[in-house]
């Protein structure tokens, strides 16, 4: 029971990071495009979208599948089989002609950008949560040694 909850928070914390970066790329598109409203068949096309971008992402970086498997290689993974998502998605929901190249080019950009960011911006938080961890991890066994020394 433990283990699910934990994949439960996990699952949570992912798909809101993913749905909320959605969401507002696309305030910040309707800006460029004029467009003042959000319908609401859209949002939950944009939850249909978050979810299997999620699952994506349990399978590559889950503790279950692929976990001999380099970090680089996860990457490269996870960003071809979540491209190929979006670009099916994006087909299927028409904001992208595929019959036209330059379309396609602009596609792959935009994602290419997108998914560079998101992923600086993850390993900047994982390595200062990281350091903040270790430095606290650090001082507790520096202030245990100390009560160690003192009795």
């Amino acid at each position: 029971m433990k283990r699910f909850m934990e994949l439960v928070v996990q699952f949570k914390l992912v798909w809101g990071l993913i749905f909320t970066a959605s969401i507002l790329l696309y305030t910040v598109y309707g800006l460029f495009t004029g467009q003042t409203t959000m319908d609401f068949v859209l949002i939950w096309q944009f939850v249909v979208i978050t979810m299997v971008l999620v699952l994506i992402h349990f399978l590559i970086f889950g503790e279950y599948i692929l976990t001999s498997l380099k970090t680089k290689y996860k990457i490269l993974i996870h960003y071809l089989l979540c491209y190929i998502a979006s670009f099916i998605s994006s087909n299927i929901l028409k904001w992208v002609d595929i019959s036209k190249a330059e379309s396609v080019v602009i596609f792959t950009g935009v994602y290419t950008a997108i998914y560079l960011m998101m992923s600086f911006s993850l390993y900047a938080y994982y390595k200062g949560t990281g350091e903040q961890l270790n430095d606290k991890l650090a001082a507790y066994k520096q202030n245990k040694k100390i009560k160690g020394e003192e009795k």
